[in-house]
């Protein structure tokens, strides 16, 4: 059933919006590398969808290349997102996805290297070449250049961070693709999860988590694992994600309806709550802003320890203030990736 009129209300946010000086700069650079992929027509209006305005509202003090980086990471990610929601048969098919997820994990985990001349030229000598030809075989024809971007962009990340970083970032890429597993699973099943679980796969499907760990990489912010994990900022990351997605949900529902993709929170909600519409819209808002307002009183209460480490704390938590905010002024200011026509 389409719903043709609707309205998103205004989203609660007590944080000032932010943008790093070289947006426009990184947006030049981040299309050259796709193009430099042919990843161009893969991603659903990528010239419209402005993602390093993004990438430089999540992270506005970061350095020009660190910035480049995270934002060339961030639209691979987006691109996977598409192929995931791709409502084509032979994309969602169970077998395809995880042969790409098992290539991926094999450039993340094991170092494989791969070229886009490695594609046109199977021939090429080397070690790698049987490891090569047997990926070509097993992904489709139109994901090997994204094996190829992944490559190039893991080996930029590994030469600016260290091993521990890259231990985390290759665990919070598996959270991803085992949520990723659970979405595809639900929709070959033609099932609706039910709200708990959303709740708890939500943020991983959308790289929530990642555009937190990218907080080191990008602004260089560089906390030990006993005050990362600490119990406040824990939660506050925990939030930030899903402050994320639940804007998301919102400000893509029409999209997502129009294409019969049931992985919405408002759509899960109707679903359970036996809601109209517009009830479901107002209680996916309801919980953005009661978790809006647990996160800006976290946010105000930062755990303490020495000087040096507070001012670390106190940047780890003005970036993810900086996501939720620019996640917001992203999708109703920059891009058009959603409908705008839908919003209050």
């Amino acid at each position: 059933m389409l719903y043709s009129t609707f309205n998103i209300p205004t989203l609660y946010c007590p944080f000032n919006s932010q943008i790093s000086p070289y947006a426009s700069a990184v947006e030049a650079h981040t299309t050259q590398w796709v193009q430099r992929f042919g990843l161009h027509d893969a991603i659903r209006g990528y010239k419209e969808s402005k993602f390093a305005y993004m990438t430089s509202r999540f992270y506005p003090t970061a350095e020009y290349k660190r910035l480049c980086l995270a934002n060339d990471l961030l639209v691979l990610l987006f691109l996977m997102d598409d192929i995931f929601d791709n409502k084509d048969e032979e994309a969602q098919h169970p077998e395809n996805l995880k042969k790409l997820l098992y290539a991926c994990l094999g450039i993340l985990r094991e170092g494989h290297i791969y070229t886009l001349e490695d594609w046109h030229d199977r021939n090429t000598p080397g070690q790698d070449i049987v490891h090569r030809s047997i990926t070509q075989a097993m992904v489709a024809k139109e994901h090997l250049n994204i094996l190829a971007a992944l490559s190039d962009v893991w080996q930029r990340v590994q030469h600016c961070t260290s091993e521990r970083y890259q231990q985390t970032f290759v665990q919070d890429m598996l959270k991803l693709f085992h949520a990723v597993d659970w979405q595809n699973q639900n929709v070959n099943a033609d099932r609706i999860p039910s709200v708990a679980d959303y709740i708890e796969s939500r943020p991983l499907i959308g790289g929530a988590h990642i555009a937190a760990t990218l907080i080191e990489l990008a602004e260089q912010v560089h906390l030990p694992e006993h005050i990362i994990n600490h119990k406040k900022l824990m939660t506050l990351t925990m939030l930030c994600g899903h402050l994320g997605c639940w804007a998301n949900d919102l400000y893509s529902l029409k999209k997502e309806i129009e294409q019969g993709d049931t992985h919405n929170l408002v759509l899960v909600m109707r679903q359970e709550r036996q809601l109209d519409i517009e009830e479901a819209i107002n209680e996916t808002v309801r919980l953005h802003n009661q978790e809006m307002i647990q996160f800006e009183r976290l946010f105000h209460s930062l755990p303490s320890f020495d000087d040096q480490t507070d001012e670390e704390v106190y940047k780890y938590a003005f970036c993810l203030a900086m996501i939720v905010r620019g996640n917001i002024d992203w999708s109703l200011q920059d891009t058009s990736r959603y409908q705008r026509q839908a919003f209050a």
